[in-house]
């Protein structure tokens, strides 16, 4: 659509620009550009209303009257021309506007069309039937899918806050795929939940009911079997989100342990007498505890990392 419109936009302007130098140098090929250009307006123009181009649309031209508006625009392209060859008698300033009117009007609605509307719509008409939203999956399937997507912000965090110590590039992309496969699975999964509620609304025989109580057993052992997926993949979660909190007490312990130096050399300086030396000394090994508690609960995350890995190998 994009693509299009700039297309259609270009050859508007150029007729703009070209159609009145094109008149004095040679007349028919003046008219034979004319009956080009409004074809392809016209042509393009009806294009972009048709059924299976409307997804790519604005929303406004979804609706009868933005349609039934745009055609009558497309097709005015030619009127609108032909009533400027009876303006040669008026003005110079009114001759020009009128002259270079159509050509621009329709340059601007095509750039209109293949651009200027929201980027959220120009992103789901580009990536339809690639994406999916919580609305596709149910209340059940979007809290499963939320808490793989928590997982992967755990480990985005702790691949940028942990830096080399930790390293989750093969993770990462091991989630990521494993994010689509399940959200691609429960969205298939509520879509049969649906028909088949729909049909135990209707069943017309106890054989038809047992059948569907059968489906209905497969169809909750398939959820269970993705659940207990996402089980897997939330403890590896849980793994990284214990290496970020003890590397965040960590942070603050060593900060603790700067400020408390900086405090014994603040009294040492002034005549107080006493200092909190035992005290910094406390702070000191606490720091230290909490480095080694990271860096064991850090190995613990990369180890569960490995098996998830491993497991999806």
């Amino acid at each position: 659509m994009m693509v299009a419109g700039t297309a259609v936009a270009a050859l508007s302007t150029a007729w703009t620009l070209g159609s009145g130098p094109l008149l004095s140098w040679s007349a028919p090929l003046y008219f034979a550009a004319f009956l080009s250009q409004a074809a392809v307006v016209g042509v393009a123009g009806f294009a972009a209303t048709r059924a299976r181009l409307r997804p790519l649309l604005p929303p406004w031209l979804g609706t009868r009257a933005g349609q039934r508006w745009w055609r009558v625009l497309s097709l005015g392209f030619a009127p609108a021309t032909m009533a400027t060859w009876f303006l040669f008698s008026a003005p110079d300033w009114v001759l020009t506007v009128g002259w270079h009117a159509p050509g621009a009007v329709c340059a601007a609605a095509a750039l209109w069309a293949g651009w200027w509307w929201p980027r959220n719509e120009r992103l789901a008409a580009a990536h339809a039937d690639r994406y999916l939203v919580a609305g596709d999956l149910g209340r059940y399937g979007s809290e499963l899918v939320l808490r793989v997507q928590r997982t992967i912000d755990a480990v985005v965090e702790a691949d940028r806050r942990l830096g080399d110590s930790f390293d989750s590039t093969r993770s990462l992309a091991v989630l990521r795929d494993e994010e689509w496969r399940i959200a691609s699975m429960l969205y298939h999964h509520d879509r049969l939940r649906e028909e088949h509620r729909a049909d135990s609304r209707e069943a017309a025989s106890d054989r038809v009911r047992a059948l569907l109580n059968r489906q209905h057993e497969r169809q909750e052992a398939a959820y269970r079997e993705l659940a207990a997926q996402v089980d897997a993949i939330r403890e590896y979660g849980v793994a990284v989100e214990e290496a970020l909190n003890a590397h965040k007490e960590w942070e603050q312990l060593e900060r603790s342990e700067i400020r408390g130096a900086q405090l014994d050399e603040l009294l040492a300086r002034s005549a107080s007498g006493e200092g909190s030396g035992e005290l910094l000394r406390d702070e000191v090994l606490d720091a230290r505890a909490a480095k080694e508690a990271r860096d064991e609960l850090i190995d613990r995350a990369l180890e569960a990392g490995r098996l998830l890995e491993a497991s999806k190998a």
